[in-house]
């Protein structure tokens, strides 16, 4: 079945594949791990001048060019588990990796300058996030698919599961295909089902067909159908010849590497020959698990085995990058490795909840201390509040100190933590931030005061009332922020109040004053910053 769209004449030369990478952004520049390298393999980094080759367990950053030569090739693993193979004769831009977009997710954006790419982009969780594959001409939307996309002059894309939309840049329509279905084109789109579809292996005998520029479309579609065909008769041949090649005392792997593990976790079958008795077949992941011996029969003849293993962070698996299967018999050993890529978006994979904890505060400062654990090999958001109101928002990728910045006063302070795969922890605290400022302390009518009042007569006693009146000047205009004021009468404390009792910064106190001595009074303020301030008042009376 083929379709025509009426797509833009101008034709995709880079392309963008929006995907969500289903947990959060990472904020180290350093977001991709090369997984294999073979051949000629070549990175530019920002501000260098030459090409530099990479390989096996180098990591990949913001920015990279990388370049692949003739029959080369290199896979990178990203952290959510998802992976990319960049096919010969290419060159790649790491434009971002995992960065803030303005809608609340996260963004990945890869240039194909030129060549072709495979790619298997797990499901994904966030709406918000998108995965950008660039070739100048085109959008691409996915959700969690594995395909190719790619060409010079003729573009190309087929997926072996999931969806994509193409939306040609300068068009309003767009081009959508599923699983087992490649698109092609050089003016207008076109859509073919192949069984080979998003088969990595396919990709390059795609690339070979779509260069001849001087066959016409449909001369093209029957190339690729045949080329279809031959493929699948190469994968039914090499599955034939992997049951007939199975050795004796020894055994093949028929999972692929690297293996996915979401919810199923990991399962490993193949087949095994021995007439060893003691012979046996151990399955080994990480430092956790260990299988029971997998051989059953020491006939002679080729059996199948399968063991189903679950990875998540309980059981302290989920941070194994490979499992390892060992054969013993006959005097003979051999061993394979199967690399894992976990999704620690999964929840079945990811179990456990990050750790979040206020370890201190300082007031004055006006920072807290929030310590994030159980984070290690994972990615989340923290996010703080303040009184309800969202403050911040920053990303985690492993156990680490964050300090927070309090806002002035005393307020309710909610800190969040949220991983890949959803689970949340908050913890709350009311903390206070006081820095330390100068300031005043007014009183009214000057620091002394003569008072001219008539004495009474002989038989009413001479007591003179009088109201000392002064002003608490901060910067902040607010009671809250004091922690006591205290006011003496020639030593005499006829007045304290500390924090809630504290509520106004104008105070007027009834005094009693005595004719013909010194009535002297001390006022103290003291912030809650530790700062203090202090004002007299003396009044004579005549």
């Amino acid at each position: 079945m083929v379709r025509y769209s009426d797509s833009s004449k101008m034709f995709l030369r880079s392309l963008m594949i929006l995907a969500v990478v289903p947990a959060m952004v990472f904020s180290a520049p350093a977001v991709g791990k090369v997984r294999m390298a073979s051949g000629d393999v070549d990175r530019w980094k920002a501000k260098q001048s030459t090409w530099k080759a990479i390989g096996t367990g180098d990591k990949i950053y913001q920015s990279d060019k990388v370049r692949t030569g003739v029959e080369s090739e290199v896979v990178f693993g990203l952290p959510d588990g998802s992976s990319i193979m960049i096919g010969e004769k290419t060159i790649v831009e790491m434009e971002s990796l995992f960065e803030p977009n303005d809608e609340g997710g996260f963004e990945t954006k890869i240039d194909v300058e030129k060549g072709f790419l495979n790619f298997a982009v797990h499901k994904l969780k966030n709406k918000k996030s998108k995965f950008i594959f660039k070739t100048g001409t085109a959008t691409a939307s996915i959700r969690g698919t594995e395909g190719y996309i790619g060409g010079e002059g003729t573009f190309f894309a087929g997926l072996k599961t999931g969806k994509l939309e193409i939306e040609p840049v300068g068009s309003n329509k767009s081009v959508m295909i599923g699983a087992g279905e490649t698109t092609f084109g050089r003016d207008s789109l076109v859509v073919v089902r192949l069984a080979s579809s998003g088969e990595a292996r396919f990709a390059k005998r795609l690339m070979q067909i779509l260069a001849d520029k001087s066959k016409s479309v449909r001369e093209l579609q029957a190339e690729m159908q045949k080329a279809d065909k031959e493929f699948q008769e190469q994968l039914k041949e090499e599955a034939k010849q992997a049951a007939a090649t199975v050795p004796e005392n020894g055994f093949v792997v028929s999972t692929s590497s690297p293996a996915e593990i979401c919810e199923d976790g990991l399962m490993v079958d193949g087949s095994y020959r021995t007439s060893d008795e003691s012979a046996s077949l151990i399955l080994k992941v990480g430092n956790g698990f260990t299988s029971n011996n997998l051989v059953r029969a020491a006939d002679g003849q080729i059996h199948s085995f399968s063991e189903s293993v679950i990875i998540n962070d309980e059981n302290g698996l989920w941070t194994a990058d490979k499992a390892t299967l060992e054969f013993k018999g006959a005097g003979l050993t051999s061993t394979k490795n199967i690399d894992l890529q976990v999704n620690k978006a999964c929840s079945g994979v990811n179990t456990k909840s990050p750790t979040v904890t206020i370890a201190s505060y300082d007031s004055l400062r006006c920072v807290a201390n929030v310590v994030v654990g159980d984070m290690q090999n994972d990615a989340g958001v923290l996010s703080y509040e303040s009184d309800g109101s969202r403050v911040s928002e920053e990303t985690v990728t492993k156990n680490s100190q964050k300090r927070l910045k309090l806002q002035k006063g005393r307020h309710e302070y909610v800190v969040r933590v949220e991983d890949q795969a959803s689970n949340k922890v908050e913890v709350s605290k009311v903390m206070g931030c006081y820095p330390n400022k100068r300031f005043t302390v007014e009183v009214l009518g000057g620091a002394k005061e003569v008072l001219r009042v008539p004495p009474p007569p002989n038989d009413i006693a001479d007591h003179i009332s009088q109201t000392l009146q002064f002003r608490i000047r901060i910067s902040e205009n607010d009671p809250e922020f004091l922690y006591k004021v205290t006011v003496r009468q020639n030593g005499k404390v006829i007045l304290q109040e500390s924090l809630s009792q504290i509520h106004n910064l104008d105070y007027q106190i009834p005094v009693t004053l005595s004719r013909d001595v010194r009535n002297h009074f001390d006022i103290e303020v003291v912030h809650k910053s530790g700062y203090t301030s202090r004002a007299k008042k003396d009044y004579e009376v005549r």
